[in-house]
């Protein structure tokens, strides 16, 4: 499936791969392009997506939300009921690492040798 891309005029901003992409990017996107955003959401493009990779139930539940701020309301609650570690659909969360990659100062520090 194709993820999200979150354009802006002729520049991408920002991809979600699944939910927890999905809110986590909104969130942050909304602080930095939030008419983007805000196109995005009142196009219908969110509800698209979301019917497209099968999340039929939540695409339904912001299909006529034109607010951002609702449909971040309901993305978090979405994402908090499937904190398990791991997406309904089998991906990984947003910061719950990945086996083979790096991050934070261990990567930093050999980053640096």
């Amino acid at each position: 499936m194709e993820p999200f891309y979150f354009r802006s005029f002729d520049r991408t901003i920002g991809v979600a791969c699944d939910v927890p992409s999905l809110y986590y990017e909104m969130k942050c996107q909304a602080l930095y392009d939030k008419p983007a955003i805000d196109y995005h959401v009142k196009e219908g493009h969110i509800y698209m997506w979301l019917d497209y990779i099968g999340e039929h139930d939540l695409a339904e539940s912001i299909r006529d939300q034109k607010e951002t701020e609702l449909i971040l309301n309901i993305l978090e609650d979405k994402v908090k009921v499937n904190k398990e570690g791991k997406s309904k659909k089998g991906g990984m969360q947003h910061g719950s690492g990945h086996k083979g990659m790096k991050g934070g100062q261990k990567h930093k520090e050999e980053m640096m040798r």
